[in-house]
């Protein structure tokens, strides 16, 4: 872990992102008590790339205005002032320049998923009628501006993390490892640094948490679910698709909102992203190399979803075996207890009449014996004959490995199967081949 008081130099440096002077002259003017809209729109003014920025999203579709804005002042007016801070600030930290090549990490990949996150914030409130559109986009838009700071203040030790030299089960454990610190905190400091509103820092902070967390915090859970809809293709750093599609699931509930709503704005931002893109001039490269790699996540997702048709196939194999043999003992067990039952009754009437007769001989009963000995013959017979019908019977018992005998009903119909024994056994030949056989 790093020995260095991040947190503390987040606090106390202005220029976290080597932000250029108009920018710190923003970020000054709308953080005063007495903030003056005309003040702003001089020191806009002052930067013609910024000016043309202002006035190109005050234009944009995403604000749907009929007239169109042809000054600042009127740019802020349509914008508040919380977005035009925050769109001086994306048009200063979007730069590929931001992203220190030591860090291993492509800028335009870095930049779609930002982007897309943002486009996915702005869908998700529009769907859900939140109160503030402009505030969903502000916060999907700066969600991992904590990466932003680690890539332009520490970029050869995120190499770490990109190379996967330092392990873990996500993004924010690693770096929590690596740094003792993760993005999402990096990030809600710089949001409160630069005075942005508390629902904006909380949504940056608890943007990778799970549904049941904050769940009060609307503007949270829209950044949470378009983060959940978009692909990480910079870090590589990924949920489990099944974990991601409980927590999509999870949070379109916490949101009242319908599976196909969610199926439609993913579906949708490729092409908003590129929209979002060209209105805050931001390189992400062009719309077919944005295909190109969209079809690509397409197939491996499809050769992961077939992997997993394939696991959980065999998974319901296992488990039916299981069932199987579960249920193959708690026949055998069924089985085996009426077996012992009939056996023990037929040794005891062999026992009980041997008892009665050894207790007449003691009697000097002689001649009574001779007189029930065909009758107690008769019942030793039909004694013997079910010991041997029950020995017969645990033979087609197959062993616990064979599985055979995995039917309870086979089970719970005994009494009939040791009858038809008997049956069988009545036969004197049958009987007398038998008897022969044990000799």
């Amino acid at each position: 872990m790093l020995n260095v008081p991040i947190i503390d130099q987040v606090r106390k440096d202005n220029n976290l992102l080597s932000l250029p002077q108009v920018l710190s002259e923003v970020l000054r003017e709308v953080g005063k008590e007495n903030f003056n809209a005309d003040t702003l729109a001089r020191i806009i003014l002052k930067d013609p790339s910024l000016t043309s920025r202002v006035l190109k999203m005050s234009n944009s579709s995403f604000y749907q205005r009929y007239a169109e804005i042809k000054t600042v002042h009127q740019a802020i007016a349509v914008l508040g002032v919380t977005t035009v801070k925050c769109l001086v600030l994306s048009s200063s930290v979007f730069h590929p320049e931001k992203i220190a090549s030591e860090s291993g990490v492509d800028p335009s990949e870095f930049f779609i998923y930002v982007l897309s996150v943002a486009a996915g914030c702005k869908k998700i409130a529009e769907e859900i009628s939140y109160t503030s559109t402009e505030e969903a986009f502000i916060a999907g838009l700066l969600h991992d501006v904590g990466i932003l700071f680690f890539l332009n203040r520490y970029p050869r030790e995120y190499r770490q993390i990109i190379s996967r030299q330092v392990t873990a089960d996500s993004l924010v454990d690693v770096e929590r490892q690596l740094f003792g610190v993760d993005h999402a905190e990096i990030g809600y400091h710089m949001a409160q640094s630069w005075h942005l509103p508390e629902e904006i820092s909380s949504a940056v902070s608890g943007h990778h948490g799970g549904p049941v967390d904050g769940a009060e915090n609307v503007l949270q859970n829209i950044v949470r679910l378009a983060v959940l809809l978009t692909k990480d293709r910079f870090s590589g750093y990924e949920l489990d698709l099944e974990d991601r599609l409980t927590r999509i699931g999870a949070l379109t509930d916490k949101l009242s909102m319908k599976k196909e709503q969610v199926d439609e704005i993913s579906s949708s931002l490729l092409s908003e992203t590129f929209q979002i893109a060209e209105y805050l001039g931001v390189d992400i490269g062009s719309i077919e190399e944005m295909l190109t790699t969209a079809n690509q996540e397409i197939w491996r997702t499809y050769l992961l979803v077939e992997n997993l048709f394939k696991e959980r196939q065999e998974l319901s194999q296992s488990l039916l075996q299981q069932e199987r043999a579960r249920g193959a003992i708690e026949s055998k067990n069924i089985a085996m207890a009426t077996l012992s039952h009939y056996l023990n009754n037929a040794v005891m009437a062999i026992y009980g009449r041997s008892q009665i007769i050894r207790m007449m001989l003691a009697r000097g009963q002689g001649d009574r014996v001779l007189q029930q000995l065909p009758d107690d013959l008769q019942k030793i017979d039909l004694s013997v004959k079910k010991i041997v019908a029950v020995l017969e019977e645990m033979k087609e018992v197959s062993p616990v490995d064979q599985q055979r005998f995995d039917s309870l009903s086979r089970a719970m119909n005994m009494d009939d199967r040791i009858k038809k024994r008997l049956d069988k056994l009545a036969d004197d030949n049958v009987w007398h081949e038998l008897a022969e056989s044990t000799e």
